[in-house]
């Protein structure tokens, strides 16, 4: 099944097309035929799996809608009506923007180009209905990016073409490569090669930290890991489990700070999750839900993180046990009394991993791993 949210997209292609099939009867009930056999068989499908995983009746696209339409996306932020116009378009589009622009404008004044002024309409469309929802997200629009990128070609090849006829040059007849793929300005390529370097940039290096440390406890031997890790950082900082595939780190040896929305219908402006409640005062949570001694066999923590759905967190129990490893970002160290605390219970800096000035707010300083030495050389 694909993202519920798709819908959005293919509601207006169904309804397009249903409206150029209005004259046909025929087709009509064949089309109605085909969705009412291929959907059936997928909810049906989907309904009995669903239901033998949870024991109960349940169809998760149906819960999905229900709670991202509630007020529960918005504890995950809301952004300005123009988010996906001034915001989200350049991030995804990025030096293809002016022409992604030029394109659609193409769209517009030719009127025999049927398909892109459909394309045209589909990206407003969706772009139109993501805007009335509080919560927005720049990825929510990724399914309209080869659109976009419809667009962006179609004016790069039409301004290639019109410099050329300008400077009076033929299409080249080199090779049968060349005569197969649209010829583009040079200089037009150099605008779109500038996101090339930003790019490897942002993909191969910036804020790789938490990707690095993963692949440092991977590493570590099995003796290690047996005496937990515990990471003090805003959740879905790490790809976690995803990434390690370790059986020492299984059934709590792992924890993270949890950050479990308000699903009991909790007042959004009063609610706080465990990864809050932790960095309004890193120092008193340490306090009070650590024990006052590390315990050398380090044993599981009973309650290390926030579960779904479970009650307000002002009655959860969160208790934790000292791991032998503490992960957590840079910034931490900086609080009152966090890093005294740390030598006083007998752990010290083993690895430091990215730059300090990446990231922002609680996810800034590079990536510490701590271990618990109590005064042993490492």
């Amino acid at each position: 099944m694909v993202r519920p949210t798709n819908a959005v997209i293919w509601l207006f292609l169904f309804a397009k097309m249903l409206w150029t099939l209005a004259g046909s009867k025929r087709a009509l009930n064949a089309l109605f035929l085909q969705i009412m056999t291929a959907g059936v068989i997928a909810i049906s499908s989907l309904f009995v799996l669903d239901s033998l995983y949870y024991r109960k009746a349940t169809l998760t696209p149906l819960n999905f809608l229900l709670t991202n339409l509630s007020a529960v996306s918005l504890f995950y932020g809301s952004n300005a009506w123009h988010y996906y116009l001034t915001q989200a378009l350049p991030i995804l589009c990025t030096t293809t923007l002016p022409f992604v622009v030029h394109g659609m404008w193409l769209a517009v004044s030719d009127k025999h180009a049927v398909a892109l002024r459909n394309m045209l309409a589909t990206v407003a469309w969706s772009i139109l209905v993501y805007s009335f929802a509080g919560h927005k997200e720049w990825r929510f629009i990724h399914p309209i990016l080869p659109l976009l990128h419809i667009f962006a070609t179609k004016s790069l090849v039409d301004l290639s073409n019109n410099v050329n006829e300008q400077r009076g040059k033929r299409p080249s007849k080199d090779s049968t490569s060349r005569k197969m793929l649209p010829q583009i300005h040079r200089r037009f390529l150099v605008l779109l090669s500038l996101t090339i370097p930003v790019s490897l940039y942002i993909v191969l290096f910036y804020c790789s930290a938490p990707i690095s440390v993963l692949a440092y406890i991977r590493n570590l031997p099995a003796s290690e890991l047996d005496g937990g890790i515990g990471f003090l950082m805003p959740c879905h900082s790490t790809p976690g489990h995803a990434y390690l595939h370790r059986d020492q780190l299984a059934h709590g040896k792992m924890w993270t700070l949890g950050c479990e929305p308000p699903l009991q219908g909790q007042d959004l402006s009063s609610y706080h999750d465990q990864t809050d409640v932790f960095f309004a005062s890193p120092i008193d949570y340490l306090e009070t839900r650590f024990p006052t001694r590390v315990n050398l066999t380090f044993p599981t923590s009973s309650f290390p993180t926030s579960l779904p759905g479970a009650p307000p967190t002002s009655e959860y129990p969160w208790a934790h046990e000292w791991p032998r490893y503490l992960v957590f970002f840079g910034a931490l160290l900086k609080e009152e009394g966090i890093r005294n605390m740390l030598h006083a219970k007998g752990y010290e800096e083993v690895q430091k991993m990215g730059r300090e000035w990446e990231g922002e707010g609680q996810r800034k300083g590079g990536v510490r791993v701590w271990r618990f030495t109590q005064g042993e050389k490492i």
